[in-house]
């Protein structure tokens, strides 16, 4: 029962007010609490659309709690491995949880409503898992695709011939990559270490650094992580210290640094760097400087905002890994869905011009800087390169030769991966060097 307690209370914050899913539990919500509540946002467009067909009126104001409950009910029934009448049992009692015990033949009556009309459909052949919900209008997008209408016309327009895939992906859930640190140990023998202690894993598609388990784990089990042999990322941000390509003696900046894995693995890639981690809070910073001090790594990091930073040099490589929609990375943040809005975009671009115009003075003649998002909407990507180059006379896009991605005019866009990696872009600007 508690579960869903604590379930209906992070739903709410999330739903109803807006805020991000991360932060939002505390030491008391169990595994199955934060189960439930990142499945019902992961499938929120599906359930909302089926709980649409089991009441008469949406149960809004006053009552939208029995509404978030109902949802964490439709989800626990139709994906939790354990019996079903032991979650609607959870779920009826936990009305009196959430004050609303006027509620509990309500909920009863839905649940098991929804259940035999499942069972009626399996029986009459028309779905043989639970994941088709035949009695779902199959011309709601929003419920076939999972996503935002905004989100699926921005999808669909940018990239017709993958915007299935891409959608699908967003809702599968994330594998757990590795990042090898090469200075201490090599990829090939981290995965012997794993084999020895029956750890499946395997080597990644593109970054050569990158390790893909089997299962997640926690990262205290991890042989070597105390000792920084590994780190937790991501394939495609990995890709960020190879594109980058900096050298020995360079003076490198790392703009939106937090919370340093870009960084780390920079370092880790380049011996001999003068590299600089900026973020604009200084709480994150303080992540990027855990993450150096187990790694055994230096960087001078700085809490500032880029438009303001006002260094004693300019830098020979700049990364700047800019703000953004994060429509790449939905699968780790499901509530993105429901938090980003259609007129976010633009002024997501407008704010990214903006910082690729300010860590442009900072580059030295004859410099690279290296803009990233983890976004799959070119007007976030492509588009901000393009206008940016068109613009500036000592700027020229360097294309990236790699088999990873796909090429677009200006840069790469990795697309998200239900097994591999993340949604990721790339571009490389040079700047011209002095007459």
């Amino acid at each position: 029962m508690q579960e869903y307690i604590s379930a209906v209370r992070v739903l709410r914050a999330v739903i109803h007010d807006g805020k991000s899913l991360d932060g939002r539990f505390n030491s008391e919500d169990s595994a199955l609490a934060k189960q439930i509540s990142y499945g019902v946002i992961r499938d929120y467009y599906h359930l909302l659309a089926l709980l649409n067909t089991l009441v008469k009126k949406p149960l809004v104001g006053k009552n939208a709690n029995v509404n978030l409950l109902l949802l964490a009910g439709l989800y626990s029934v139709n994906h939790l491995n354990r019996p079903v009448h032991a979650s609607v049992n959870a779920v009826v009692n936990a009305t009196q949880g959430i004050n609303a015990g006027w509620a509990k033949g309500l909920v009863n009556g839905v649940l098991r409503n929804h259940l035999r009309q499942e069972a009626k459909n399996t029986a009459d052949g028309r779905t043989d898992h639970k994941e088709e919900l035949t009695h779902v209008p199959r011309h709601d997008d929003q419920a076939h695709y999972n996503h935002p209408q905004w989100l699926i016309d921005r999808i669909q327009c940018a990239w017709p011939k993958h915007a299935k895939r891409i959608m699908a992906a967003n809702l599968a859930r994330p594998p757990m990559t590795l990042r090898v640190n090469h200075r201490l140990i090599s990829t090939a023998d981290y995965l012997a270490r794993l084999q020895e202690q029956q750890i499946s894993a395997r080597a990644g598609n593109y970054a050569a650094s990158a390790i893909y388990l089997e299962a997640p784990m926690k990262v205290t089990l991890l042989p070597g992580f105390d000792d920084g042999h590994v780190s937790v990322q991501d394939e495609a941000s990995q890709l960020a210290a190879s594109v980058l390509a900096a050298e020995p003696g360079m003076f490198v900046l790392d703009t939106c640094a937090a919370p340093g894995g870009k960084t780390c693995h920079i370092l880790e890639s380049t011996s001999d760097l003068n590299l600089t981690a900026l973020d604009l809070e200084a709480d994150r910073l303080d992540i990027v400087r855990d993450n150096l001090r187990r790694l055994q790594l230096q960087a001078i990091c700085e809490a500032t905002d880029l438009r303001h930073f006002a260094p004693a040099h300019l830098f020979d490589r700049i990364l700047l890994d800019a703000p953004c929609s994060a429509t790449g990375i939905i699968r780790r943040h499901p509530d993105i869905k429901l938090l980003r809005r259609n007129s976010d975009i633009d002024k997501l671009a407008a704010t990214q011009l903006v910082l690729l115009r300010a860590a442009w003075q900072l580059l030295k003649p004859g410099g690279v800087l290296v803009y990233s998002t983890c976004s799959i909407l070119p007007t976030e990507n492509e588009a901000i390169v393009g206008q940016f180059v068109s613009a500036n006379d000592d700027a020229s896009h360097l294309p990236i030769d790699a088999h990873w991605g796909e090429a677009q005019t200006y840069g790469r866009q990795l697309f998200p991966d239900t097994r591999g990696h993340d949604g990721f872009y790339y571009a490389r600007i040079s700047r011209a060097t002095q007459a």
